[in-house]
This record gives C-alpha cells, structure tokens and sequence, in this order.
C-alpha cells in the first residue's frame, strides 16, 4: 500500500531522495497554494542553507511521489522534529490531491529569503547528498538525535569524500584500482560522536589476480585537515604551537604536551588554503601570505580516514615573547613558539619534537629554505 507525499525544498533534489529512500524515486512536478520556501536562519541571522515551508503568497513548489509503507519509515526518521499533515496539492495536470507534507517549527528558525532548488543543488546538493546517505546508514546503530549531532562533522566527512573523489592521485607504480576490486559486505559504525568508527567486513583483489577471504577492518573517521608550517625568511624563523594531546597520553606517554605546526579540520565549505589562513589566526594571531604546497599524505592509512594538506605559510614573524591561542569554546588552549630553524631541526634530532606532519614539512622547508632567504632577502 502507497500513500501520495509532497516533497518541497532539499528532498525535491533526486539524489537526495534517493540517498534516504535507498532507491530513486521519480517526482511530479506540483504546486502547495498559501506557502512559500525560504532560507532558515539561524538565532544571529545567519543564513543556515536549507530550506523552511512558511505560509505567503508565491507558492511552494515541489513533487508528488507515492511512498510505500516502509519508505514512509526511512521519511519519518530522517524528518524527526517536524510534524506531518495532510494538505491539498495541485499537480501540474490542474489535480488536486491529498498529500501527507513535513510541516517545520518555524519558531525555531528566522525566516530568510526565497530558497532556490537550483542555486542550492549547484552549490551543496552533491556534499548534501553525501552527508545524508552518511546519516541514513546511522539508522538502527545511534538515535536520530545523536546522528544529527553528529551533522557537522558529517558535512566535513562527505567534504573530504568529495575531494577524494575529485583529487585522483598518479597510480604509475601502484596497483590502479578497477571496478570489482573492493567488495564491502558490511559496513557498521559502532561509535559515532565527534568522530566515528566504522567497522567492515570486505574482500579485495589481491596481487595475484584472487579476492582475500572475508577481512574484518577498523577505521577511525574524521575529516581532511590543514597543516601550516608559519616561516619568516627574512628572520629565518618558524612559529611552532604546543598543545595537550590525547594521543600521547593513551600511550602513556610522560608527557602529552606536544610540539606542532598549526592545524585543524577543513570544514565543509572551504578550501584547505582557506583553513589553513584560519588556523593561523585562530592558534597564533598570523596573517599569512604565500602559501607553498608541501606534500599531503594520510598520517596513518591502515587505521585512519584523515588526509592532510600540508603548506609552509610566509609570514613576518616579529620578536615577541610565545603567544596563548586557540578557541576556548573548543577546548583550546595552545601555546605558540618562535624559533630559528637551526632550532627545529635540532628539535627533531633531539626527538622533543616527534610530531609527524611537522616534520615532514621541516624538511620540506629545508630543501626550499635557501631560495627563499635568497628572494626575500633580495626584496
């Protein structure tokens, strides 16, 4: 038995509605009288990207799909905090029909401009759609509360996934992946906050030409993040943070006060360029201005999702005493400092300094270090 739905705003974007329903559904095109679609806003006026169904004048239009029982199970977990009425849409054939719609609490939201379906798919409705199929499969395994929760950090996994997708790496002496050669038969996530673990169990080609047996995988998921190195050529200078780690102290390491270069998550929505000048200001008080790509890498591929952009950010590095930093309403609270880059190296020799992206990009800078003296120096 199917019931008629009217859908409206991101759920009238096809993959989307695919994404929550597990298969495409085709929509008419129809028409909701006496509402509109407009951007919600958040408490302070920001625009937050999706859509509300308020009641005016210039019509809500969206689709018409008949809904079985069980996808009306999937729509009704997914749209957990709106309430579902019947109203009277007009198909595009001039038909009236009963149809069940997801009504928002618009006190929650300011109410923004007109929403646009086509503006919003062009710019987001590929990253949405990530996200939400990341949401979707978190049904049965966390509450709906604690996946959307979790939503911020889903939007910054489905942006690194779509980064992935787009920044294909060479695969001249490495085998190149074809369709068939991975085969995930499950895929749970048993632990799901600020971060996440998924657990599979797969099968992969194996070089021989054979698939392995059934293999039981952990990763630990997070986002891409930025890692600057700040250097003053002219001083001949590099800006480090130290900060208290979890990592370290897991380990039972002594001390879990580690020595860093700024760094910190790409969010959804900005480039890793653009995190990294963020990161400078938020740790260190830095305007940075060139930035030069040094190698990025996963840190530790056979257990964790992270990727890392790596740069060294140019900067003028003034004499002054070590700086506090971070944002406490993360937790932050990081130290910055100054010193010669004789003294990061004999850092890293010495193995107070033992953080990974650090010193890759230590010895990056090393090899670019002289022509960079030489240009600022000549300027």
């Amino acid at each position: 038995m199917t019931e008629i739905y009217f859908f409206y705003g991101t759920l009238c974007h096809e993959p989307l509605l695919a994404a929550v329903l597990g298969a495409r559904k085709a929509l008419a095109p129809a028409r909701l009288d006496h509402h509109e679609v407009r951007h919600a806003l958040d408490v302070d006026g920001t625009d937050l990207g999706y859509p509300l169904l308020v009641e005016g004048p210039a019509g809500a239009e969206g689709g018409l799909a008949e809904i079985s029982a069980d996808e009306a199970e999937l729509l009704d977990w997914y749209e957990i905090g709106y309430r579902k009425e019947r109203r009277q849409v007009t198909a595009a054939d001039g038909t009236v029909h009963a149809a069940w719609v997801y009504i928002p609490d618009t006190a929650r939201w300011g109410i923004g401009d007109l929403w646009s379906l086509e503006a919003w798919a062009a710019e987001k409705g590929a990253l949405a759609t990530l996200a939400v199929a990341e949401v979707i499969a978190l049904r049965g395994q966390v509450p709906m509360e604690q996946a959307l929760a979790r939503y911020p950090m889903i939007r910054v996994r489905a942006a690194s996934r779509l980064r992935a997708e787009q920044d294909a790496r060479p695969a001249t002496l490495r085998r190149a992946p074809a369709p068939g050669d991975i085969e995930i038969e499950s895929l749970r996530t048993p632990y799901a906050k600020f971060f996440a673990v998924e657990d599979y169990r797969l099968r992969h080609r194996r070089f021989n030409g054979g698939m392995t047996a059934p293999l039981d995988r952990a990763a630990f998921v997070s986002g891409d993040a930025t890692v600057v190195l700040p250097y003053d050529p002219v001083r001949d200078q590099v800006l480090l943070v130290e900060q208290f780690r979890t990592g370290p102290l897991a380990r039972g390491d002594v001390n879990p006060w580690s020595l860093e270069a700024v760094a910190g998550r790409v969010d959804a929505g900005e480039t890793p360029e653009e995190a990294a000048r963020r990161e400078a200001g938020e740790e260190a008080g830095l305007t940075l201005g060139r930035l030069i790509a040094a190698p990025s890498h996963y840190p530790s591929p056979g257990a964790k999702s992270e990727y890392l952009y790596c740069f060294i950010g140019l900067c003028d590095l003034p004499e002054t005493a070590p700086g506090l930093g971070g944002l406490e309403a993360e937790g932050e609270d990081i130290r910055s400092h100054r010193v010669s880059f004789a003294q990061l190296m004999a850092l890293i020799e010495s193995g107070e300094v033992e953080n990974g992206p650090l010193i890759v990009l230590a010895l990056w800078l090393e090899r670019m270090r002289d022509p960079l003296r030489a240009d600022a120096l000549g300027a």
